[in-house]
């Protein structure tokens, strides 16, 4: 291959999932827990905006990768470093600032989840794990959106051997190993006496396997994509797999809810790696589709996607722990649903974009010189 394609919808669907977890973490606080039990649970998803993250990595990472075979891994690893640990590491160090220096003790209005997220002092142990990053440790303690970021992390460190697995082994095959890995996973985490859940958050290395599936179907979708785009483009088939692929998405924790333990889980998020695969499908196929998420409130979303999800637990528990009492909890949870974004706006820009821009500085110092001294050798 040669030419990197880039899709703009695609980082607006990385948009609008962060955005569902924000919402997500702001109906676990008491107050607004009430939606859970009513349809607008729909618009506060976010293990199934987690799902869409990985599939989503899974096929923007093989485009990258098939579309320059010739990148070192220690470029791509650079550029991964960049991209995901830096702004992390950025974020980390600001958040272990604000609650060691505020106030911190239960809130009487807020949730379990509220009141278990800096509910212990921060030990040098904790710190040296967190900066560590991909180890196995309570991620739920400083900032709790950072477990998926350890098996994105995980993940990426192997995906260049992934997806030439990929390319060179049939589609069905991959699909079955998927299923396989993921099921042992499940299988590995009943055997050690925890839930899928309490997993996740401990960065579980079975858990690894399962979510590594989970990017192999955004693998399979890029090295697949002629095949597929054909059919699809066929006798109105997108509107179906689209209508198909948004129930699965957003449907499937009702039918099949989380709660039922890990064949629950399992068969959930498979369910809704499916509805992800066929939305991102469709967004590259129908016009109409992609024009919607080409809008620019939607294309801003994905912009700063990263550093919204990066953030908006920390600007959450900053608030409330500094506006506490019950008479103040409407004020400090619409103080903070204003302050989401402008927080993760200034961290894409003074961040995250010169994280990304060091990278391809650091990656590109290489290239230059050994064109340099290719052309002084001819």
């Amino acid at each position: 291959m040669s030419g990197r394609q880039h899709f703009r919808q695609l980082d607006s669907l990385r948009g609008i999932a962060a955005l569902l977890v924000v919402a997500n973490h702001f109906v676990l606080l008491g107050p607004m827990a009430w939606m859970l039990k009513t349809p607008l649970r729909v618009f506060a998803l976010g293990h199934e905006a987690v799902i869409l993250f990985f599939t989503l990595s899974g096929f923007v990472l093989t485009l990258q990768l098939r579309s320059d075979w010739g990148v070192t891994y220690k470029h791509y690893l650079i550029k991964r470093v960049c991209r995901i640990y830096l702004p992390y590491l950025v974020v980390l160090v600001a958040t272990i600032v604000i609650a060691s220096t505020i106030h911190v003790r239960a809130v009487d209005w807020a949730s379990n989840w509220f009141n278990g997220v800096w509910s212990e002092p921060i030990t040098a142990a904790e710190i040296y794990h967190h900066l560590l990053f991909v180890g196995q440790f309570n991620a739920y303690e400083l900032n709790p959106v950072i477990w998926s970021l350890i098996y994105e992390m995980r993940i990426s460190l192997v995906m260049p051997l992934v997806v030439l697995w990929v390319v060179w082994v049939p589609a069905i095959t991959c699909v079955n190993v998927a299923l396989g890995a993921s099921a042992l996973a499940f299988v590995l985490v009943q055997m050690e006496g925890s839930g899928p859940s309490s997993a996740n958050f401990s960065g579980n290395w079975a858990m690894t396997m399962h979510y590594l599936a989970l990017f192999v179907v955004g693998v399979l979708l890029a090295v697949h994509r002629a095949r597929w785009r054909k059919w699809l483009k066929k006798d109105g088939r997108t509107r179906v797999v689209l209508g198909v692929s948004l129930a699965l998405y957003f449907v499937s924790r009702s039918v099949l809810s989380i709660k039922t333990g890990a064949i629950g889980q399992f068969i959930f998020d498979w369910c809704v790696a499916v509805g992800s695969a066929g939305i991102i499908g469709c967004s590259l196929v129908s016009t109409r589709f992609a024009r919607l998420l080409r809008t620019r409130p939607i294309e801003f979303l994905g912009d700063i996607s990263y550093s919204l999800y990066l953030t908006h637990a920390v600007v959450l528990l900053t608030v409330v722990h500094l506006m506490p009492s019950p008479e103040l909890k409407w004020r400090a949870i619409l103080i903070a649903a204003a302050l989401v974004i402008p927080v993760a706006t200034a961290t894409h820009y003074i961040v995250e974009r010169r994280t990304m821009r060091l990278g391809q500085f650091l990656t590109a110092r290489r290239g230059t010189k050994v064109a340099a001294r290719a052309s002084q050798t001819l």
